[in-house]
């Protein structure tokens, strides 16, 4: 009987404790849905019963310094920082009304101590910087850059961020940044079109951290297209190790990077262009053309572009042949200026059943011009079978200087120009 007694009080006081710990655990969850849900309603009443909470101060905090009451938002901010030492966004947020209200050195030792408890951390290097940017602290700005750069975070944020900090400066820049960040760096000044800042980041990447080839060729590539052209040409002759035209008889694959061959891909498929291991000319490959004979197209989508002496006489040699080429305008190649007009001069048209032969165009390049481009060109028919079907082939092109400084330019009837599409990157 006495032991059925006391098995009952012990079931009742368990029952009273386990009721008390969830009336308990209720009302904690309870005080805890504006702070995880983020819908308080910042009365008086409110900030009181959750005084304990530092979410919940840190909340009423930037709700203050959202209506410049910065007086109030100080003192949320350090009942927050008072309720946990080590929330950090806390403190940066004091840090920065501190700032705000002319206390320099308050805000200064915060920045330092937030500095000190995030080492190695990216979760607060952005928020400190910005703040290092008000204070003036320089020294915090360009290491945290180079933490989030080692880390690959905010990336494109934190080198634009150092752009404006230091007024564009690319020099400035490189001094502050590790070697191993130059390549990302002149890569976001690729993007945004910056050929003079790119340029002096090339040259310390040169001294301190040569670049894989990879990104030297990408570099060439960017500098042709922004008619920086010998210095283009003098990485892309590094890499490479090719002088002259590049891949001339088509032996490794068009890369449509800097002086290879490009090919545009053309949106509807009227023509395929290939390499082809058989029946060539010279070596083990040659460029393959088909034309689907559906539209009447103008076709300028396989070119190189080339660097030239201004005023000097070259030779341009190639082999091509031909299978079924329909219409009265056939292909042709052609060579016109890259970074100046007044050159143009063209080979014979492409029609009809061919056996392989050598063709030859010769040409004088006109003052100032330092590049050139060669071209397979079709211009479209006027007459009613104008839809081109048929293949051809071309290979082995060569480019011989033939001579120096020339008082004349080329007398070959104009056929067409550049389309201005074919430059793009």
């Amino acid at each position: 009987m006495k032991t059925n007694l006391k098995n009952n009080v012990l079931r009742i006081l368990t029952t009273i404790v386990l009721v008390s710990l969830g009336s308990w655990s209720f009302y904690c969850n309870w005080l805890q849905r504006p702070v995880r849900f983020g819908n308080y309603a910042y009365s008086n009443e409110e900030a009181e019963r959750l005084k304990n909470i530092p979410e919940a101060q840190y909340a009423y905090g930037l709700d203050a310094w959202g209506r410049q009451d910065s007086e109030t938002a100080a003192k949320f901010f350090r009942r927050a920082v008072s309720k946990n030492v080590l929330f950090l966004d806390g403190w940066l947020r004091l840090a920065e009304v501190e700032a705000a209200e002319g206390r320099q050195e308050k805000a200064e030792n915060i920045l330092t101590f937030t500095i000190d408890r995030s080492t190695g951390v990216s979760r607060w290097k952005w928020p400190q910087m910005l703040l290092a940017r008000e204070l003036g602290m320089d020294e915090v700005i360009y290491s945290n850059a180079n933490l989030l750069l080692s880390r690959d975070v905010l990336v494109q944020d934190t080198l634009q961020f150092l752009q404006t900090h230091l007024g564009g400066n690319a020099s400035a820049v490189v001094d502050i940044l590790a070697p191993q960040h130059l390549t990302v760096y002149l890569k976001w000044l690729m993007n945004w079109s910056m050929t003079e800042e790119s340029l002096t980041v090339w040259r310390a990447m040169m001294e301190s951290a040569p670049p894989k080839k990879e990104t030297a060729l990408q570099y060439a590539h960017f500098l042709l297209h922004n008619k920086q052209i010998i210095e283009s040409k003098k990485i892309w002759q590094k890499q490479t190790g090719t002088a002259g035209l590049t891949n001339p008889g088509f032996e490794t694959d068009l890369t449509s990077m800097g002086f290879d061959w490009c090919y545009l891909q053309e949106k509807n498929s009227q023509s395929e262009v290939m390499r082809v291991n058989h029946d060539t000319w010279k070596g083990n490959y040659a460029l393959k053309v088909d034309f689907s004979g559906r539209e009447n197209i103008s076709f300028h989508h396989v070119y190189q572009i080339f660097t030239v002496d201004p005023q000097a006489r070259y030779r341009l040699t190639y082999a091509w042949k031909s299978y079924g080429i329909t219409t009265d305008q056939g292909p042709f190649i052609d060579i016109c200026g890259f970074d100046q007009e007044g050159l143009y001069s063209a080979g014979p048209m492409i029609t009809g059943t061919h056996a392989w032969r050598m063709e030859s165009i010769e040409f004088v390049v006109p003052k100032d011009c330092r590049a050139a481009v060669v071209r397979l060109r079709r211009q479209p028919s006027n007459r009613f079978d104008s839809k081109i079907r048929g293949t051809v082939w071309l290979d082995d092109f060569r480019l011989e200087k033939t001579g120096g400084d020339s008082r004349y330019l080329s007398s070959e009837p104009r056929i067409g120009q550049f389309p201005e599409e074919s430059f793009q990157n």
